[in-house]
């Protein structure tokens, strides 16, 4: 009971500022006096006396270093406060009685304004005493209130989220008169000194998770007020409070992701989580987290982003529950070295056996790029390397292959004389030629004489030639067969012809001509069974 008496009390203080005035402590400088410091923070100067008998300060031109001073917040000097946006990215609109612009970084925001982020979209603002606000893709929110308690560097801050994502990170706030607040239409949060989130869906449910710190949520009807603690986060409906206070997921683990990454797109995965369907994967500038460049939700443990400029990035990801509660972020730093991009390889096609002992490399020229550095091994590790040419400025280069497979790879120089990435890994084989069939001793069927030879390979087909010197001068048959046989016409009865056979693979590959065979053909048919034997010449 007591547990709950305090929320509700620390609740009214943070939404209902009125009812609970407080005092603010000053510790005193070497050479304060009281009317110096009446003059620098009182909303009425000449209030340094009721100062002086507040404290029971005997000489107000005398303080002591380090003595602390009472200040009702109600006596300090307050104004309006205005908000700063020091990162905008894309599609992102002010709106101030009714007129609309872009909003750009360095703008200065005053209470009242409404703001809209777009599709791939976002926000960074930052309030009065130092609060951060990243607003999300495809939100609006309403600058309620944003009040300064002079140079005190304490503000009250109330931002209205009518849909969308919200990541605060909010300063710590010393004073009860120190207020930030979220509301929505939904849940209402009051905080002091905390990092969490905060989204509305539209005409759906909004969600809240603490980071860090701790938030106090109420139903935006009142009601019931939940406690939220680091770790923790709640989910509220418009006709109903918040839920009690759940555990958030674990972070995903992002263990074995590479530190640099130099090819794109951009890719990213890790393992999933139990009863885990959805993801928020997001990147941010390593030098800040205000200045967030890619932001999406995936139903695969993975991530996967067509570009990003070569820097220094921290990758945050975390799980999404059914009913939108997001779980605690896992983080990884990576170095995105991806410029000026390896050329794409045009010859020859990936994984091709080919036959010829010289093969030429070819790619094409990237824009901005003045060189070339090819590298060639017989191992996909790159060890040891057969060529490694380093200052090529032309797009091919001839290699001699033997049997076996190859792997080759190209990066591009700038003309500034920086080397980029490595393309993946290309391979290629050397296969020798189709071998020369070997002629079989020809039969005699149907009447005619047959030449025979072994049967190839699936899609090999053949060539045969006639002629009538062993060096094929001249040709009397050429002909490109289907089938190992060839059947000889009566036309060559009583003549010596020399013949030779050659392989043709499907992909077009030639394989070297048999050697040249003589036959001797008899003159009469009948003659042929007595000649298989002696007609046959290998020379």
């Amino acid at each position: 009971m007591k547990s709950a008496a305090l929320c509700a009390q620390l609740l009214l203080s943070l939404f209902a500022p009125s009812l609970f005035a407080a005092d603010w402590s000053y510790a005193v400088r070497p050479g304060d006096t009281l009317s110096e410091i009446a003059h620098h923070y009182l909303k009425h100067p000449g209030d340094w006396a009721r100062l002086q008998v507040l404290n029971e300060v005997k000489d107000p031109r005398r303080l002591t270093p380090g003595e602390k001073l009472r200040i009702p917040v109600d006596w300090l000097r307050q104004g309006a406060a205005m908000a700063t946006a020091i990162h905008v990215r894309g599609d992102v609109v002010r709106v101030l009685a009714g007129a609309e612009q872009p909003l750009r970084a360095g703008d200065r925001l005053s209470v009242g304004e409404e703001l809209r982020t777009g599709a791939d979209s976002n926000a960074s603002l930052r309030f009065f005493d130092g609060s951060r606000l990243l607003i999300a893709a495809n939100s609006r929110i309403t600058l309620a209130r944003m009040k300064q308690y002079g140079n005190t560097g304490m503000a009250d801050t109330a931002i209205r989220l009518h849909e969308g994502k919200l990541d605060s990170r909010v300063s710590r706030q010393q004073s009860p008169a120190a207020r930030y607040r979220i509301e929505s239409q939904a849940l209402n949060l009051g905080v002091r000194g905390t990092e969490f989130r905060f989204g509305v869906a539209p005409n759906g449910p909004a969600h809240a998770e603490v980071l860090s710190g701790r938030v106090l949520a109420a139903g935006a009807r009142g009601g019931a007020v939940v406690g939220l603690d680091a770790g923790y986060g709640t989910v509220s409906r418009a006709d109903g409070g918040p839920s009690s206070a759940r555990a958030l997921a674990p972070p995903p683990r992002l263990a074995g992701l590479p530190d640099r990454v130099e090819h794109l797109p951009l890719r990213f995965s890790w393992a999933a989580g139990e009863g885990i369907t959805r993801w928020r994967a997001q990147v941010f500038s390593e030098a800040s987290d205000d200045i967030l460049l890619l932001d999406d939700t995936f139903t695969e443990p993975s991530a996967k982003w067509p570009d990003l400029p070569d820097g220094r990035y921290r990758l945050r990801v975390h799980a999404v529950a059914d009913d939108g509660l997001e779980g605690r972020n896992a983080e990884h730093v990576f170095v995105l070295a991806a410029r000026p991009e390896a050329p794409l390889a045009l010859a020859p096609a990936e994984g091709r056996a080919i036959r010829a002992q010289s093969v030429m490399l070819r790619w094409a020229r990237p824009q901005g790029v003045s060189g070339f550095r090819l590298q060639l091994a017989d191992s996909p590790k790159f060890d040891p390397l057969l060529v490694d040419e380093s200052e090529l400025s032309d797009v091919e280069y001839p290699v001699q292959v033997h049997e076996g497979e190859y792997y080759w790879r190209l990066a591009s120089i700038a003309d500034d004389g920086r080397q980029g990435p490595f393309s993946l890994a290309h391979r290629f084989s050397h296969v020798p030629p189709p071998s020369s069939p070997a002629l079989e001793e020809p039969a005699l069927e149907d009447d005619a004489l047959q030449l025979r030879w072994p049967a190839g390979e699936p899609g090999q087909t053949f060539r045969l030639q006639l002629s009538p010197d062993a060096g094929f001068s001249s040709v009397l048959v050429n002909e490109q067969l289907s089938a190992p046989i060839f059947r000889l016409e009566r036309e060559f009865l009583g003549r010596s012809v020399f013949v030779r056979v050659q392989t043709i693979d499907s992909d077009g590959v030639v394989g070297p001509y048999s050697a040249p065979q003589q036959i001797e053909v008899p003159s009469s048919l009948p003659a042929w069974p007595l000649l298989f034997v002696p007609l046959i010449l290998a020379l």
